[in-house]
């Protein structure tokens, strides 16, 4: 994670960003945009929110452009990867993020190690009033990101700096009465998972449980891969319990004597909330 103002070399006049920051940003996996709400003495958020992709845009653009120019000057070109920049160039040039692009699975494999900006994941977190963190976004304001691809997550840091100093029964008392399902950080993590199109499984027992995250659709063979290569190479079968009968039961071996234990081979495709244990042999 990169947590940084923007502004703080500004290279350019008017700079949004710090243009040497450029390049850590295109190792990340997905972009959160900070803003305050108007409401409690913020900037205009639209405005904000289209200079700072203006930049991430621009930084594309040129990339793209290099990237053509030189392979016009190659004897023998890829045609695919042309074609692909030509189409990112044409997005660019309409002010459009490149995640509202469609492309193709050729065109995404050739562009995948440019690692543009405007094409990674992007969530914008509003800090606003306690009162307002609970609401949905307004009408123009849900458009404009719709627009861009880009999801809106409000918090109020100050009332969440607060809830954390209660007691736990506190802390769940006041954000039901406030209308939130969770605090802040659960919310943002329930969010991002969302926007990188990730799921997370679970591995129980001896000595410790764990958590997995894995992309959406991924198989059993997959999620073995995650836990350990070796697992993966040796991969008898699966035994999967869903999250809500885990919860229900309370525990694997009252799950199995309800027969809710489910056998899967290696192309089971993964659940949100899985339990599994995986059964191999080297």
């Amino acid at each position: 994670m990169i947590d940084f103002a923007p502004g703080v070399k500004e290279t350019k006049p008017g700079a949004v960003l710090d243009a040497s920051l450029i390049p850590l940003m295109r190792e990340l996996d997905a972009i959160l945009i900070v803003v305050a709400s108007p409401l409690i003495g913020g900037p205009p958020l639209l405005p904000t929110l289209k200079a700072i992709e203006d930049e991430l845009i621009f930084a594309d653009y040129e990339q793209a452009e290099r990237r053509l120019e030189r392979i016009r000057k190659e004897r023998t070109p890829d045609e695919v990867e042309r074609a692909a920049l030509q189409s990112v160039l044409s997005c660019l040039d309409h002010g459009a993020p490149l995640r509202m692009l469609e492309l193709g699975v050729q065109e995404q494999k050739v562009l995948s190690h440019f690692c543009f900006l405007s094409q990674k994941p992007a969530l914008l977190v509003v800090n606003c009033a306690a009162e307002e963190a609970s609401q949905p976004a307004p009408p123009q304001e849900l458009e404009a990101l719709q627009a861009r691809g880009i999801e809106a997550f409000r918090m109020a840091a100050a009332f969440e700096a607060e809830l954390w100093e209660l007691e736990e029964n506190e802390r769940d008392e006041l954000l039901r009465e406030t209308g939130l399902s969770a605090s802040a950080a659960d919310r943002l993590i329930a969010a991002l998972y969302r926007r990188l199109g990730l799921i997370t499984f679970y591995t129980a027992g001896e000595p410790e449980a764990h958590a997995w995250a894995l992309p959406a659709g991924s198989t059993a063979l997959e999620a073995a891969a995650k836990i350990h290569s070796d697992i993966a190479r040796g991969f008898i079968r699966a035994e999967v319990i869903s999250f809500a009968d885990f919860e229900q039961y309370g525990s694997e071996t009252r799950v199995k004597a309800a027969g809710r234990l489910r056998l899967e081979g290696k192309d089971y495709v993964m659940h949100d909330g899985d339990v599994i244990h995986i059964r191999f042999k080297i």
